[in-house]
């Protein structure tokens, strides 16, 4: 595979963005990797060394160029969404309500292709609603400057814990009907989504694509 330019990976939290990042900068062929980082008060970046030459931080008001950007859709809510360790401290966390000023800093830096991975309960991977667009947001995005927009929703695992009392009765409620789900429903690891991410966006597509955790199978 010859080297493109650069990508940007934003919202690489977790141990799925963690998987996303390491995957864009070991088998994505670009020359260079950003990753989207929170800046301080007064401007700065945060210090911290990688021991990679392809790897720096940027902000959504320092980008340069890029050719491809890897959104991953986290949920702040979530006490698990972040790694316990604190290595993915510098990283800004990309959730709903940031989701389109992310990309429309990507749009405006000159991103060609966009992945969008969001996640999603295994109870709501039943259905076909969630093969279309899922909300104003994605639909904004699919009419931004992007030449492709591809939509990856791999199965969820776990998720902000219960609060309240009525959180807890859904809680359990649900746990219950996932019992009743289809056992096909794929459960993909973060390093299998990963690769299924980079493998589906080489393989081309409609403009505006969405790949359920079925399909994204497929890619694995």
């Amino acid at each position: 595979m010859g080297h493109k330019n650069t990508a940007l990976v934003a919202g690489a939290v977790g141990r799925l963005g963690e998987a996303i990042l390491n995957a864009v900068i070991a088998r994505g062929g670009y020359r260079q990797v950003l990753a989207l980082a929170q800046a301080s008060r007064d401007g700065e970046l945060p210090s911290m060394s990688f021991g990679m030459d392809r790897l720096s931080l940027a902000t959504t008001v320092s980008l340069p160029a890029i050719d491809d950007v890897f959104i991953l859709v986290g949920d702040p809510a979530d006490a698990h969404s972040r790694s316990f360790h604190g290595r993915d401290m510098p990283f800004l966390q990309v959730h709903r309500a940031n989701l389109a000023a992310v990309s429309q800093a990507a749009a405006a830096a000159g991103a060609r292709r966009v992945v969008l991975v969001s996640p999603l309960p295994a109870w709501q991977q039943v259905g076909r609603f969630h093969r279309a667009l899922g909300d104003e947001t994605e639909l904004a995005i699919s009419q931004m400057s992007f030449e492709r927009l591809l939509i990856l929703r791999p199965t969820r695992q776990g998720g902000p814990q219960a609060a309240g009392w009525l959180q807890r009765v859904v809680s359990v409620y649900m746990s219950i009907q996932l019992l009743m789900l289809p056992r096909s429903i794929p459960q993909l690891t973060s390093e299998q989504v990963a690769r299924a991410m980079l493998r589906a966006l080489e393989a081309g597509g409609d403009a505006v694509s969405v790949l359920d955790a079925e399909g994204l199978a497929a890619f694995a």
